[in-house]
């Protein structure tokens, strides 16, 4: 198992998923969690033990990670349906996203000559993008 302290870090740092309730379904004391999120106690003390709970809980699907992708998605929608774009788009990532243990798309292009020098953009079909962005979006 991979353990992504990132990850595991959000989970606990929650205060929208109630102490009890990650209790009840990963099995590990309230208090820890409390201490955590209170600052009593670090991170870095967390047992492997605990740690390794919360990732096999966000590992079997229970919590996601998502980016907000509302505007570009929008955007490039309405762009399809006046059919202003082609198949492909020229899409331009950011920094390394621990959360999403990817880089996120920050920006694209329609066409190659649009590329802003010192964007490193690919070229990438449309339908992928807006997948992509669409499941990145999506919280369940």
């Amino acid at each position: 198992m991979k353990i992504n302290t990132t990850r595991v870090n959000m989970v606990l740092k929650n205060e929208a998923i109630p102490a009890d309730y990650l209790e009840n379904e990963i099995g590990i004391s309230r208090s820890v969690i409390e201490k955590v999120r209170e600052d009593e106690s670090e991170f870095k003390n967390l047992t492997l033990d605990v740690v390794a709970k919360i990732q096999k809980w966000i590992d079997d699907g229970n919590y996601t990670f998502s980016y907000d992708y509302s505007e570009f998605i929008e955007e490039l929608e309405e762009d399809l349906a006046e059919g202003l774009i082609d198949d492909y788009l020229f899409v331009v990532r950011g920094d390394y996203d621990e959360a999403l243990e990817k880089c996120p798309i920050i920006d694209y292009y329609y066409t190659s000559e649009e590329i802003e020098e010192g964007d490193l953009a690919e070229k990438t079909l449309t339908a992928s993008v807006l997948a992509e962005m669409k499941k990145d979006n999506g919280i369940f």
